[in-house]
């Protein structure tokens, strides 16, 4: 039966000490890109968006950089001066980003775009082979602008006979959109390789866009900025909790929050087929930035909670919900907006 539970959350602090000495692992970055859950090839995958639409998607490409892990013994790693352009016409790519003290992480904090101190610089004053140095094509805008940060072109079907044939393109630029994302990931190294193997979905970033009349958007106008906020909220980059069939079919964990966004208040409602009744969870919020700023031990397998935002300011954050003890472990998650 469950457990019906009224709470304020607690402030915790979340620990934000710099690098600790430790054993060195080499961490490996790669992306999977997928359209609406299926694998998603330029040019010629086809697939819906949140209104049902089609698209097919030509170029999808985007910057990420200040890459921070989040170690499970509450410390974080920026791994400094690491600018990745992750590109979907290169499916399969890994990005070595090197050898670093770390072996067990709970989670990554990225930001989408290019950072205010390496945006107005002169592209050509970087190596060939250097994300930030000329690309073919094009993802620098100008000196004023810097580089786009986001570069999406396709087609959209816009007279409903499921063919796309309406041209967009949206290239995202300009520093106020440089765009906050964290990812929940629970990994640990394997023989000195530490591998973050993450899904990238693009039928999120067109969530609630009408894409109607104007489908091409060069700069920071609304339609650019909106999809950039669904790339940090819409859970545009995330990491699989589980990785095996067998695990997927036994667990199939229910987290649901409403209403999401959220003013006041919301309700969450979610139950672990995995765990005994018995069982003890803790749940966490955390921010964009992956500062744990809420958390509550001690809740049984089920529940339902009334969550209070209590003086929260408006964003994107993530309900993380573990299972307690000292072999800490992710059971599922899902975004939460303050509005």
């Amino acid at each position: 039966m469950k457990k019906i539970v009224s709470l304020v959350w607690l402030w915790v602090a979340a620990s934000v000490s710099s690098l600790c000495l430790g054993q060195q692992s080499n961490v490996i970055m790669s992306f999977e890109h997928l359209g609406a859950g299926e694998r998603m090839t330029p040019n010629s995958s086809v697939f819906p968006i949140w209104n049902g639409k089609q698209i097919r998607l030509f170029r999808a490409a985007f910057y990420i950089a200040e890459i921070e892990l989040h170690k499970t013994d509450g410390s974080r790693l920026m791994l400094t001066d690491q600018y990745l352009l992750v590109d979907a016409a290169e499916p399969g790519r890994e990005f070595d980003l090197g050898n670093w003290s770390v072996t067990d992480i709970e989670g990554i904090s990225m930001r989408i775009g290019v950072d205010s101190a390496h945006n107005h610089l002169d592209p050509a004053s970087y190596p060939a082979d250097h994300p930030l140095a000329p690309q073919n094509p094009s993802m620098h805008w100008g000196w004023v602008s810097g580089y786009r940060f986001m570069a999406i072109e396709g087609r959209i079907d816009n007279n409903a006979d499921g063919i796309p044939e309406s041209a967009m393109e949206f290239h995202n630029l300009g520093n106020h959109l440089y765009t906050s994302l964290y990812v929940p990931a629970q990994l640990s190294a394997v023989d000195g390789e530490l591998r973050l193997e993450l899904s990238i979905e693009y039928a999120r970033l067109f969530d609630q866009m009408p894409l109607q009349n104007n489908l091409v958007n060069h700069g920071s106008f609304p339609a650019n900025q909106q999809m950039m906020q669904n790339a940090g909220s819409q859970g545009f980059i995330t990491h699989a909790l589980v990785s095996s069939n067998e695990e997927i079919h036994a667990a199939k964990p229910v987290m649901v929050l409403a209403p999401n966004p959220v003013s006041d208040q919301a309700q969450l409602r979610y139950e672990l087929a995995t765990l005994p009744s018995a069982a003890n969870c803790m749940l966490q919020l955390v921010d964009a930035e992956g500062r744990i700023v809420r958390t509550i031990d001690g809740l049984p397998a089920a529940a339902m909670l009334t969550l209070e935002r209590g003086g929260l300011p408006a964003g994107r954050y993530q309900l993380l919900l573990f299972q307690s003890g000292n072999a800490k472990r992710l059971l599922a998650s899902t975004a939460l907006i303050f509005q």
